[in-house]
């Protein structure tokens, strides 16, 4: 069955990609023939994020699990500690952004976009210990809303525009992107963390169509990096450079097609390092289809 299902997902494949290079929209890189890919310990099966940093890799599972990040060797996928974060709660962990040795873990989860809790905490990054189950302080704790949200009642799932997955540091400043279900495009959001205010607001920027869902970010070197899918599971990246003003959205964009969340698993983190990409996604075991948490590893160039 498990053959079957790989040809009948190689020719649509094909079909897809020749589709797309006919009509000049995007590339391709079909991560489930990447060589350097790793099925993650099934302790992170909800990888919801990732960050690089000093060589090694750091995790989190989405809504509902333990408030724990998790650090990984960045040439297996191995886990190699467990920190745990006191009196953090997960409501819904989704992304983590870095500045220097600082982790910004983002519970912005918000599927039917009537949070009125969205939190970020920090924690310094442990260094010099070799155990492997630490518990670490909260370092801050900052509540936030968008600016422009004024209807909290929704009770429709996969039809808001304020679910969140993604952020990154950049510039002094938090930048959020939005998981806008309605119309798949994203909203990019300044959070301003030099305030004594005790609710932040995240100021609207730019919005940008990505025609997918952005479920994670990171930027290195002045190049912004979103990972996404849609519902019909088409999972794809975008790659933003020569961008200027604050707006990432007003340079060069560039979008890749890698592949079929059914196969590839459903992507939710992305990370950059001087000379490869890492991508996380999460166990997806739905009929037919049974996947594996996945960490993808790539050669820059390619992406």
């Amino acid at each position: 069955m498990k053959t079957l299902i790989m040809k009948i997902y190689s020719l649509f494949f094909l079909f897809f990609t020749t589709f797309l290079i006919a009509q000049n929209k995007t590339d391709t890189l079909n991560l489930s023939e990447i060589p350097t890919q790793f099925t993650l310990s099934k302790k992170i099966h909800e990888t919801s994020g990732v960050e690089f940093y000093n060589d090694f890799l750091y995790t989190l599972n989405d809504s509902g699990n333990q408030p724990e990040i998790y650090k990984l060797n960045s040439q297996n996928g191995e886990i190699i500690q467990t920190i745990k974060i006191k009196d953090a709660t997960n409501v819904d962990w989704e992304e983590i952004a870095r500045k220097g040795d600082t982790l910004f873990i983002g519970d912005f989860g918000n599927n039917l976009g009537n949070r009125k809790d969205l939190t970020i905490y920090s924690i310094i990054i442990p260094q010099g210990t070799l155990s492997k189950n630490i518990e670490i302080n909260i370092l801050h704790t900052y509540y936030f809303n968008f600016e422009d949200q004024i209807n909290f009642n929704n009770k429709e799932y996969l039809v808001t525009n304020f679910d969140c997955e993604a952020f990154v540091y950049y510039d002094k400043k938090l930048h959020i992107f939005t998981k806008r279900w309605g119309d798949y495009q994203t909203t990019h959001y300044e959070l301003n963390l030099n305030t004594t205010k005790k609710t932040l607001t995240a100021k609207k920027i730019e919005t940008f169509n990505t025609e997918c869902v952005i479920t994670g970010a990171d930027i290195y070197n002045k190049e912004l990096y979103l990972i996404g899918y849609t519902k019909d599971g088409l999972a794809y990246t975008w790659k933003f450079i020569n961008f200027s003003d604050g707006k990432f959205f007003n340079g060069e964009a560039q979008k890749t097609f890698i592949g079929l969340t059914p196969m590839i698993s459903q992507t939710e983190g992305i990370a950059i390092s001087k000379d490869k990409i890492y991508i996380t996604g999460e166990e997806m075991n739905y009929s037919l289809f049974k996947v594996q948490p996945t960490l993808y590893i790539i050669d820059k160039n390619k992406l």
